[in-house]
This record gives structure tokens, C-alpha cells and sequence, in this order.
């Protein structure tokens, strides 16, 4: 990346009020009246961009006015494209359209996988957009590089008419385009390339691969404000990174993004007719775990501010209200034109309840104006305590907030404390759970399996990463077996209230380079820095090469069946029952283990009004095995019969029953086997669902199951 000048704004920076905690983003005029870049502040990394409240577009509908007014032509084509993947819509995609429609542009959408990335080049050719902006994902980006590799290549050949053999050329000769042109690349009046902006969270750390690789415009960080100028015409190409998430996202553009989701592609018709939707009330995180991007976000944070002569702003911005009640209201009207009862809202913010003011000024128009319940993310801290309950006394009141998702990572407070720069007692953690439980909230924790906890391979150079584990004193933290402090986490939660409805998800590690964990992982000898190389699941394999043979097995089979084992009160006891008395863990070994250990099963003994069916008995599964599998599925009907203690311990486990029964039949249909992998999806999706309103039988056993239902919280619905 050549280097580039120092730009300034005419006014003073360093005398501009910066905002502090929990301010709402607000401006003179809510938004800049000239087109002037930020301050730039060229690091060895990146180009900082420091924006001032003055630069930053909070009222967007004048700013689009102002844009009419005064530069009439300008309506930017932009085609956003992210991974088709994800169960929860892209946020990151709507909320740049946003940005493109109130800048009197047109935003096109396109969701791509491994096998359809060739799709791109038919929505350039049909749309013909002007910048082609990228969201990166980590551990899905090979496909998308390779194809942007051969797209730079043949665009390079086809406008300079020469043979250019090689991709470093050919990137080279597009970006100085690019630079010379201020954006978009014309013949005359006819357009020849269409300038990539390349963000996301892969984009967070790894930013210089997605610069070497194709990226004419690289952003870290949110880069609302980067990407309004950037289509201005103000960037030449380099990487850029805006350190203060400002909260000046427009109303997300969801009515296209469904539009062209929807008709794109058969698989991706779930975001519009999806009963779960997203929105986001904050922008950032003050928090800095080790093995999430935010934490190297927030060291670039303080390096960037540190000459200017001002304390850094706060990391975490409220969003206006108005503007997410009217997102709201946008998802209730959608739901009328695509026929479809949104049962919940996803808040994607890092952290939600930060501002309990901003939640509690929410909560009357959005209960008025929207009525659907919320699912949130929240700390252990927030959540504990007199302090604790009061948040949770007043999100749950009038149903504002249907289920809260809580972060625990290990049950070792050394090792979250050490390793993951999380700094929650066991105590802490538990009161939270008991809070929460006091409420009546479903309740989902996280977990992280597979923590590069063993001993390193080779001496850490500090340079590389300053974590060890090794505490002030010289006790060392390390464990020779990783799995025992996988357990940890486990018997932490099942020493608390935990219910039926509550979930344990976890997830097998997997190392970001860039992220402080990830750095540490790779110096440590347990990973390589490839971070693209190989799909991530977090349930199917880990992200480190330290492990192998039977320890990756048990992480594994840890992973699949740590839910069930949750819900008992001896549950780490009978996990190492499990995992220690098995070599090999099929669906057949665990039906076993449930059938012969079950004298040993001590759930707590907490009554749940959740679910459609939340009472059953053994008598009531029994029976529904007995009439959904034919003579010809006697091994699967015996499974089943052994997993009965299975299904009383978990919630609606007559439901859960039937949605495995008709997987079941599917993979039949398909000639698939069907495993203890396969359970573990069904089981996962299952709580998924449950956690946001959207209870429903399998259509294949309505006869069935229909005249059980009773004490519903939510109409059970058949599965289309």
C-alpha cells in the first residue's frame, strides 16, 4: 500500500467535544454541510480516519435533501454482497443500504456460498453497480477470494486489452484507476469497474490479506462514516479504519434486502419469511475478551487518540430511539405484505442493556408502537446482584424481553481471568443465573470447548502476545487434559438454577490471527495463522492442530451433548461417565449410556410452564415411538426407546421427539445415516426456536400430536 498524504480538516479537531458514555450521536445540523475528509492519521497498520460530531450524519433525511440539493446527479449503485450462511438476516448489509438509499442511491443485495459465488458476476451484469461492497466472514472468505482474484484479472485484461498473466498485476492496475478516477472507472459515459470495498468481521483483524487480495478500499471497525465518503469520492484506495463506532446507522434498508434476498434464491426466502428478525440498539463493546476483534479494535482505540490531545470517546453509542422503534415498525409491515408473525427481535448489539435510561425510554413506544418481544445479550455482571435484578425486573415487565443470551466461555475464573481477559467470579456468574431464573427468562449460556489451555509447545516471544498462564505469583493454570477444564464451565452451570427451557451452547475454538487469543494460539504452537483455510462449524472440528486422536473426539462429543448433561445436577459427574468410559461415540453410545445410567440422573427439580406439550410422562413418549416407526425401523425405534430419559430431561421433549422422528424419515428418503451429529442439530435448532417464540410441530405428526397441546406461551404452528 503506498503511503498517502495527511489530510485536515479547516477546523480544529482537537477543540471538538468528543462524545462520552451512553450518548445518543446528535449534531447542529445532523450532518456535515461540506464534503471534507477527517483527520487522517497514517499508522504502520492502517490510516486512522477521527471523525468529530460535526462529520457524522445522524438526521439522514435531511442529509438526503441536502444531497439533492446540491448534487442532483449524484445516485451511487452499490452491490452489497455477504455469505449465505447465516440463520439470522445480515444486519451489516441492511444497515449499508440504509446509508446508500438516504444518499439518493440504489443498494442491491447478494447472498453467496461456495456454490453459488458465480452469481455475482450475473447481478453485476444485471445491475450494473458503481462500487461492489463485500462483507467478509471469517473462516467462508477462500471462495470469495478466488473469485475475486479471477474477476480483477479478466476486468484488468478486458479495459487495457493486453494479456496480464498474473493477479499482482493486474490489482496493481485497478487500484491506480481507482485512485486516479476518486471511484468508479469510466470509458466516456460507459462504465469498466466498479471499485471493492471490502469490510466485516474477517476485515476486523486480517485487514492487510483482504487489501493484498483484491480490496481497493479496506475498512475496519462499523465504517458507516468511511463508507458515506468513500462513495462521496473523498478516499483514494488504502485501508481505513473510523476507531469510534458513532451510532449514526439510518433505518436499516430491510424492505429491498428482502426483496432481493428473496427472489434470488430459494434458501435465502427463510430471512422474509422468518419468524425471528434482527435489530441493533448500541454500536460497539467496552469490553476487550481476548478472542473477539473488538479487543484489538479498541487498543487501535487508544493508539489513534493518544496525540490528539483528548481523552478516547466511549466505545458503546446508543442508537436513536425513534430510529429503531421505526425498524420496528418496518418488520411489522413487512410481516403483513409477506404474511408472515415475527414472534421475536434479535438485538445484535454486542452488549445490550448498557444504558438502562435509553431502555427504559425504549420500552413504552416500542411495547405501544411494535409489541414484539426482544432477545438480548447480556453480561453476567450486568445481570447479578440488587442491580441485576432491577434490569431484569424492568426488561421483563409487559414481556419486553423474551430471552437473554449470557457469555460464561469457562467455568475457571483463573482461566477467564488469564486467558480470555474476562474478570466475572463464579459467584457473580451464578447470581446472574439466579436472577434471571427468578424472572421467568429463558436463559441461553456460551461456552467455548477446546481452549488452548495445555502447556505450549515453544517459548511465547512477548512481541508475539503477551498472555500466559502463569499468574503474578508463578502458579501455573495449564491443564495436561483440555477437557477437564472444558468441565469446569459445565458444573458451574449445573450447580445453578438452570431449567428445561434454558440452553448451554458452546462452541470448539477456533483461533482468529489479529485477535489477542488467536496471536497467542498461533505463537504458542497450537495453530497455524491461516485463518481462511478450512470451513468452521465450532461444533464439527476445532480450530487448533494441539489436539487429536481421542481428546478431539471427546471436545466433540463434549460439544454434542453438553445440553442434555446441563439440565442434571451431577451433570459434569455423568459427562465424564460418558466421555471417559467410551472410545468411540455414535448415536448407539449415547442411547446406552442414557438407558443404563439413568438411576444415576439427578435433574433439578424446577416445574416449566414453557413449551406446547411441557408436561409428558414416560408412558406418552413411549406410546409416540411405538406409533411413528414401522417394523422396518426397529435399530432407530430401539435408540429411541433408550433415549426416553433423553427426552423427559430436556424442554417439550415430546415435541423434540417428533422433529428427530421426522428428521429421521428425511435422511431415509435420502438414504442418509442418521447420527449423534445429526441429534445434536435437531436438539440445537430445537431450543433455537423455543428461545424465540417459535414453537411448532413437525406437519408429518399434527394427527398426533395436536390434541396434546395445552398451557401454550406461543400458538404452535405446523412446519411448511
Amino acid at each position: 500500500m503506498e503511503t498517502s498524504k495527511t489530510f485536515t480538516h479547516q477546523k480544529n479537531f482537537m477543540l471538538t467535544e468528543l462524545p462520552k458514555s451512553k450518548d445518543i450521536m446528535e449534531n447542529p445540523m445532523g450532518f456535515p454541510t461540506s464534503f471534507e475528509l477527517p483527520i487522517i492519521k497514517d499508522l504502520t497498520k492502517y490510516k486512522n480516519t477521527l471523525y468529530a460530531p460535526a462529520d457524522v450524519t445522524t438526521n439522514w433525511d435531511g442529509y438526503k435533501a441536502h444531497l439533492a440539493s446540491v448534487r442532483p446527479s449524484f445516485h451511487p449503485k452499490v452491490l452489497l454482497m455477504g455469505h449465505d450462511m447465516s440463520e439470522i438476516e445480515n444486519i451489516t448489509l441492511m444497515a449499508l443500504g440504509g446509508v446508500v438509499r438516504e444518499m439518493n442511491g440504489i443498494p442491491y443485495y447478494l447472498l453467496v456460498g461456495p456454490q453459488n459465488v458465480h452469481l455475482t458476476l450475473e447481478a453485476i451484469e444485471n445491475n450494473q453497480p458503481e462500487w461492489l461492497g463485500i462483507s467478509l466472514y471469517t473462516g467462508l472468505t477462500t471462495y470469495v477470494f478466488e473469485w475475486l482474484i479471477q474477476y480483477k484479472m479478466d476486468k484488468a485484461r478486458s479495459i487495457t486489452k493486453k494479456k496480464i498473466s498474473d493477479f499482482k498485476t493486474a490489482d496493481k492496475l485497478l487500484k491506480g484507476m481507482v485512485r486516479e478516477a476518486k471511484g468508479p472507472v469510466y470509458e466516456g459515459n460507459k462504465l469498466v469497474y466498479a471499485p471493492i470495498i471490502i469490510g466485516g468481521h474477517y476485515n476486523n483483524y486480517n485487514f492487510k490479506d483482504s487489501w493484498v487480495r483484491g480490496g481497493e478500499y479496506v475498512i475496519r471497525g462499523k465504517g458507516i462514516n468511511i463508507f458515506r465518503d468513500i462513495l462521496l469520492g473523498l478516499y483514494s484506495p488504502g485501508i481505513y479504519h473510523d476507531p469510534m463506532p458513532y451510532a449514526n446507522i439510518p433505518r436499516m434498508d430491510r424492505e429491498k434486502f428482502y426483496k432481493d434476498t428473496f427472489e434470488f434464491s430459494d434458501k435465502t426466502k427463510k430471512y422474509a419469511l422468518s419468524r425471528i428478525k434482527s435489530i441493533l440498539t448500541a454500536l460497539g463493546c467496552s469490553y476487550s475478551c481476548t478472542y473477539c476483534y473488538v479487543s484489538s479494535l479498541i487498543d487501535n482505540l487508544r493508539e489513534a487518540y493518544q496525540e490528539v490531545g483528548v481523552r478516547p470517546p466511549s466505545i458503546i453509542q446508543d442508537r436513536l430511539l425513534e430510529t429503531v422503534v421505526q425498524e420496528g415498525e418496518a418488520i411489522l409491515a413487512l410481516d403483513d405484505f409477506y404474511g408472515v408473525k415475527t414472534t421475536a427481535v434479535f438485538d445484535q448489539a454486542d452488549i445490550s442493556l448498557n444504558n438502562m435510561k435509553w431502555w427504559d425510554q425504549l420500552k413504552n413506544q416500542w411495547l405501544d408502537r411494535v409489541g414484539i418481544p426482544f432477545y438480548i445479550q447480556a453480561r453476567p455482571a450486568m445481570l447479578a446482584g440488587k442491580t441485576g435484578k432491577k434490569r431484569i425486573k424492568m426488561i421483563s415487565e409487559k414481556g419486553l424481553v423474551a430471552g437473554i443470551s449470557m457469555a460464561i466461555e469457562s467455568g475457571n475464573p483463573k482461566i477467564r481471568k488469564l486467558l480470555l481477559d474476562r474478570h466475572e467470579s463464579n459467584d457473580t456468574i451464578k447470581d446472574a443465573i439466579l436472577n434471571v431464573k427468578e424472572s421467568n427468562i429463558p436463559l441461553r449460556t456460551q461456552s467455548i470447548i477446546g481452549l488452548p489451555v495445555l502447556r505450549p509447545s515453544q517459548v511465547v516471544n512477548p512481541i508475539q502476545s503477551n498472555l500466559s498462564l502463569i499468574g503474578k505469583d508463578g502458579e501455573e493454570f495449564y491443564y495436561d487434559d483440555p477437557i477437564q477444564e472444558s468441565l469446569t464451565c459445565l458444573e458451574l452451570v449445573c450447580s445453578s438454577n438452570f431449567g428445561k427451557e434454558d440452553y448451554y451452547w458452546n462452541a470448539l475454538y477456533s483461533p482468529f490471527p489479529g485477535t489477542p487469543l488467536g496471536d497467542y494460539a498461533v505463537a504458542a504452537g497450537f495453530a497455524d495463522d491461516d485463518t481462511d483455510a478450512r470451513l468452521y462449524q465450532f461444533a464439527t472440528e476445532s480450530g487448533l492442530t494441539c489436539f487429536t486422536g481421542i481428546t478431539l473426539k471427546r471436545q466433540i462429543a463434549f460439544s454434542q451433548t453438553s445440553n442434555f448433561f446441563a439440565h442434571f445436577k451431577n451433570g459434569k459427574d455423568l459427562m465424564v461417565l460418558f466421555l471417559y468410559g467410551n472410545n468411540e461415540f455414535q448415536l448407539s453410545d449415547f442411547a446406552e449410556f442414557v438407558e443404563t445410567r439413568g438411576e444415576f440422573f439427578k435433574p433439578h427439580e424446577r416445574p416449566t410452564q414453557f413449551g406446547i406439550i411441557p408436561n409428558i410422562d414416560r408412558h406418552m413418549l413411549l406410546k409416540f415411538i411405538e406409533d411413528v416407526y414401522s417394523d422396518s425401523d426397529k435399530f432407530i425405534k430401539s435408540i429411541n426407546i433408550k433415549l426416553v430419559d433423553y427426552y423427559l430431561a430436556l424442554l417439550d421433549g415430546l415435541i423434540l421427539a417428533a422433529k428427530i422422528a421426522d428428521k429421521y424419515y428425511e435422511f431415509k428418503d435420502q438414504e442418509k445415516e442418521f447420527t449423534l451429529a445429526d441429534l445434536y442439530r435437531v436438539e440445537r435448532i430445537h431450543y433455537y426456536d423455543n428461545s424465540y417464540n417459535m414453537s411448532y410441530i413437525p406437519e408429518r405428526f399434527e394427527s398426533i400430536l395436536s390434541p396434546l397441546i395445552h398451557d401454550s406461551r406461543a400458538p404452535a404452528v405446523r412446519t411448511g
